[in-house]
């Protein structure tokens, strides 16, 4: 396992407004508090990214409860009951409760504006708003603009907001641009991905660029990166967009062999983070241990060196897991987790996921093809927005080896055999990798 309250708006009405629009964005903001919020909607989807295009990894149900963690552009990564981590669009939210430091201020430029419920002219009108009056704007889709109203939320058009324009503010993001000397450049991984004028979503678009486009690397805006195209042009591209590399080339690992390679094991959670609990109230941190010490016995048996986030029960930040990678120069970075359902003898099997199409993909498949083996189902690979793959500068997996709160994977997960199988078959991927 790894790692909003004011009612939420319809999302069966939203969303058939917000696949119909556009969207821009809020600037990205870190909590310094984390709020947590009681859903009050029948069912909001829980995204494995930040857009519409990631898929629905959870759906939360009224009374649940989630803990907004960071903000990226419109969208709040939450971690949920269960302790995963996810992404929940923002505009679905009436979210009053949540810092509003960085939303767009602005003042509005017509008289007897109403105030709608929700983004449409036939929508119930909550009340007016009169030239001049000061508003705050937290979300704009298709020429609507939400704005915080009377306690709550409501919606206006975007046409009778004037922005106000903030000269401390655009200098003090200027001022932010960091240059990390690891990286070189980076190569688009996903489909029309757009460098923008601006680090936003709502900066003027420069250029629309392709799957496996090279990009030179100039610097860091917080989740944005500035670079530069082949053929001159500079502007920013979002980091969940792109692969960075160390080199002018897609990284890829230079071990050819796995006597040559430095593999970092990670045992998901450990100390006082326990993961998740089995029906018998044992901890996934005490099985995601054992299994990386017989994974860890396995390699080094073949020649390879193996390092290991934590070699016992003791608390690691998720932070320091990819830094590690990165000091050592791994080859491979193989993150152990159980997973868990939302109710117990819900779900069963192995899921292996992946950050990066072109430096993490390659190595997921590789493993995750040996894990037909198990005894457990594998429900095969998948696009996970993890700390521990997203902050990874070497290739990386984080792999689900089954569900700690169902009998039928308890039994298995628990069982010596079943974790010297795991060993056995990841040792069998590296090698297949390696070749």
């Amino acid at each position: 396992m790894r790692h909003t309250t004011k009612q939420i708006i319809s999302a069966v009405l939203l969303l058939s407004l917000i696949f119909s629009g556009s969207w821009l964005s809020v600037p990205a903001t870190a909590y310094a508090h984390q709020e947590t919020i009681t859903v009050t909607a029948n069912t909001v989807n829980v995204r494995m990214g930040p857009g519409l295009a990631y898929d629905t990894m959870a759906q939360l149900k009224k009374g649940d409860k989630i803990t907004v963690i960071t903000q990226k552009n419109s969208w709040y990564q939450v971690r949920l009951a269960s302790d995963k981590i996810g992404w929940v669009a923002s505009w679905l939210l009436k979210n009053t409760e949540i810092s509003s430091a960085t939303n767009v201020k602005g003042t509005i430029n017509t008289a007897n504006v109403a105030a709608k419920e929700n983004p449409a002219d036939d929508s119930d009108t909550l009340g007016t708003l009169q030239e001049n009056a000061a508003v705050t704007v937290v979300y704009e889709q298709a020429g609507w603009s939400q704005i915080l109203f009377k306690q709550s939320v409501a919606w206006i058009k975007t046409a009778y907001i004037t922005e106000q324009k903030n000269k401390d503010n655009t200098q003090k993001s200027t001022q932010q641009l960091t240059v990390d000397q690891s990286i070189k450049s980076m190569t688009v991984h996903e489909a029309n991905a757009k460098l923008r004028a601006t680090p936003a979503l709502g900066g003027r678009i420069a250029a629309t660029l392709t799957r496996k486009t090279q990009l030179t690397y100039l610097a860091t805006a917080g989740d944005w990166y500035k670079v530069q195209t082949q053929a001159g042009k500079t502007g920013y591209v979002a980091n969940w967009a792109v692969t960075p590399s160390t080199s002018n080339k897609p990284v890829t690992t230079n071990a050819s062999d796995l006597a040559e390679a430095t593999i970092v094991l990670d045992p998901g959670h450990g100390g006082r983070d326990s993961g998740a609990l089995s029906q018998k109230k044992t901890y996934e941190k005490t099985y995601t241990l054992q299994i990386v010490k017989k994974i860890a016995a396995k390699l080094r048996q073949a020649g390879a060196r193996v390092v290991l986030t934590r070699k016992k029960d003791k608390y690691v930040g998720l932070a320091p897991r990819p830094a590690l990678a990165k000091k050592v120069h791994a080859d491979a970075f193989i993150s152990i987790h159980l997973d868990s359902s939302p109710k117990d003898n819900q779900a069963s099997g192995t899921t292996t996921y992946y950050y990066g199409k072109s430096k993490d993909k390659p190595l997921a498949k590789a493993l995750n093809q040996q894990f037909n083996n198990l005894t457990l189902d594998n429900r095969g690979v998948e696009f996970g927005n993890f700390l521990v793959l997203r902050d990874n500068k070497q290739p990386a997996v984080l792999l689900e080896m089954g569900y700690i709160n169902d009998r039928h994977d308890y039994k298995r997960i628990r069982s010596s055999y079943y974790q010297t199988k795991v060993a056995d078959d990841i040792y069998t991927g590296l090698k297949q990798y390696f070749k």
